[in-house]
């Protein structure tokens, strides 16, 4: 297991799962990689992903689930 000091820089890359609702743009769920930097949740999807893209995420995929629900694979 990595381990960091306090006030060191993370290195490598971090990794968000977030779910959406397209019928109602609702966040329902969020994973996360053990250390990603992450923000509160909106209840908008949309509100949700733009601050995940504002503190230095990228989109990675997209994609479908068999719920209908969206899964966006964000990258840092």
């Amino acid at each position: 297991m990595r381990r960091h000091q306090i006030g060191t820089a993370w290195s490598g890359k971090h990794v968000v799962l977030l779910h959406c609702s397209p019928f109602s743009n609702q966040t329902t769920v969020l994973y996360k990689s053990l250390y990603a930097p992450t923000e509160p949740l909106h209840p908008s999807c949309t509100e949700t992903l733009w601050i995940y893209l504002s503190i230095g995420y990228s989109i990675a995929y997209i994609h479908s689930l068999n719920d209908g629900s969206v899964e966006y694979v964000l990258t840092k």
